[in-house]
């Protein structure tokens, strides 16, 4: 009995997570309330979850619980894609997007065609900038077209998306995603965040069904099928969207309250090469050059057309990568994630695919020295129900992302807890506010928090908290996760 009560003993010192040499009342209560959510706390009698903290410095484990379980990380998988890109691509690297043309111009009339020629650019055209918007973009554009003294373009508008293999979407994405806005697809060439508005307008009665009044920006060759119907009933379905990539259809179902207030949807825009194409198409007409109207485009699966005789005229560069990233991570943008995976695979491996971007990515955690251990990767942005990672994996990389030497532009782009992105309504008047910078992950029963603070010793933690499959609502967990960030900034 002695012998076992001696073994026990050791084993209770030996776990004993340790932050400092002095365990703080403040470190007892992180501790004892980690142990509470473990014993008593039903929200979580179904759910499966983990904690992991780590010392930013050093990357020593010091506390964790389930670490070794592989789950559901939703957008947390983009700080892996967002940080290995910038390993990979650099903090200046831009996406290109070049302007070409063949033939000749005769008498200012281009008897050939103009060729737009996708860098993956997930900026072109978007909201997300100032200078990025359409009108910014195509006057650039038209000025270097105006430039080789062209008035009329005798061929067509030709985009050529062959940068980024023809997988728009990721084929893990569930079908309910595909047609919102968060998940609207990748191109060679993308447009306005890949995205539009829907406008719909309930009716006054059951008997007439909700209209959509428009769509912003409107989206050329789309059929809108309104399957709407009206309802008295407040426990009203809501309104999804569905199409597929390049499809040429998309689907409005759902039940809208009658007499309520027009709404507005957000959708994915299922082509948005050809949609950039026809707007550029618009915007020489309107500015004094004739076009033939003709826009054709380009995609691996439907051309092998190679480069020759294209003479390139102008060059049209992104904001810099990290900027993207900052993007990526500050509003959890899916498609600006996509790129990134996308381009590391077309840059720097041998196709423009998710396949060549996880391998490359993967390699540049093995040159980190981070173990891979229950981490695997599907998608660039976390939509996927196939990504796993382990809390331990992800406190290991964030570690080895603090001691690289791109860090600072790193850190930038996390949301700062009260302040900005994901993270600017929480934990206010705590800590935590101000210190604790982390990228959140949301999806059905999941919700993750992975980041950095600073303890009050001045340690810099590095820490992750993963909650898969809870059935009670997800503001609670949220609660219990900004408890333990709470918790985790008082330490000492």
């Amino acid at each position: 009995m002695k012998k076992t009560g001696f073994l026990i003993f050791v084993f209770i010192i030996t776990c004993k997570p340790v932050f400092s040499q002095n365990n703080s009342t403040a470190l007892q209560k992180f501790v004892e309330y980690v142990d509470t959510m473990k014993l008593y706390d039903n929200d979580l009698t179904n759910a499966v979850w983990s904690v992991s903290v780590a010392d930013a410095q050093s990357g020593e484990i010091l506390f964790e619980h389930n670490a070794q379980y592989s789950l559901l990380p939703a957008s947390n998988m983009k700080i892996v894609t967002a940080g290995a890109g910038l390993l990979l691509l650099g903090a200046d690297y831009t996406f290109k997007t070049k302007l070409e043309y063949t033939g000749n111009i005769v008498d200012s009339i281009l008897h050939g065609d103009i060729y737009i020629t996708g860098g993956g650019d997930p900026s072109l055209g978007s909201a997300v900038y100032e200078n990025t918007v359409p009108d910014t973009v195509f006057n650039k554009w038209l000025q270097a077209v105006k430039s080789l003294g062209i008035n009329n373009i005798k061929g067509k508008i030709i985009a050529d998306t062959r940068f980024f293999d023809d997988e728009n979407r990721p084929g893990s994405w569930e079908f309910d995603d595909i047609g919102t806005d968060y998940g609207a697809g990748i191109s060679g060439i993308q447009f306005a965040d890949n995205k539009c508005q829907l406008y719909i307008q309930p009716s006054a009665s059951v008997d007439k069904k909700p209209s959509l009044d428009s769509v912003k920006p409107y989206v050329p060759e789309i059929s809108w099928e309104n399957y709407l119907v009206s309802t008295d009933s407040i426990n009203a379905s809501g309104i999804s969207v569905f199409s597929s990539p390049y499809s040429k259809r998309a689907l409005l179902t759902g039940k809208v309250l009658t007499n309520s207030h027009s709404r507005t949807v957000p959708a994915a825009i299922p082509n948005p090469a050809y949609t950039c194409a026809w707007y550029f198409n618009k915007y020489l007409n309107q500015n004094g050059i004739i076009t033939s109207n003709l826009i054709e485009i380009l995609e691996r699966r439907t051309s092998d057309l190679p480069n020759q005789n294209r003479k390139h005229f102008y060059t049209y560069n992104s904001p810099k990568y990290t900027e993207i990233i900052y993007e990526t991570n500050k509003n959890s943008n899916n498609s600006f994630a996509e790129t990134i995976l996308k381009t590391a695979g077309a840059e720097l491996g041998n196709d423009g695919s998710i396949y060549e971007g996880r391998k490359l990515i993967a390699a540049k955690l093995k040159d980190m020295n981070v173990a891979t251990d229950g981490f695997q990767q599907s998608d660039g942005s976390g939509l996927s129900r196939h990504n796993f990672v382990t809390t331990k994996f992800l406190c290991q990389y964030l570690s080895a992302m603090y001691n690289s030497a791109v860090y600072d532009d790193f850190i930038k782009s996390f949301p700062v807890a009260g302040v900005d992105g994901t993270m600017k309504n929480m934990l206010k008047n705590t800590a935590a506010e101000g210190n604790v910078k982390a990228k959140s992950g949301s999806l059905s029963a999941v919700r993750s928090y992975s980041g950095y603070l600073t303890a009050k010793t001045g340690k810099d933690l590095c820490f992750s908290f993963i909650f898969n499959n809870f059935t009670c609502k997800s503001a609670i967990i949220t609660a219990k996760i900004e408890k333990l960030m709470i918790l985790l900034s008082e330490s000492e």
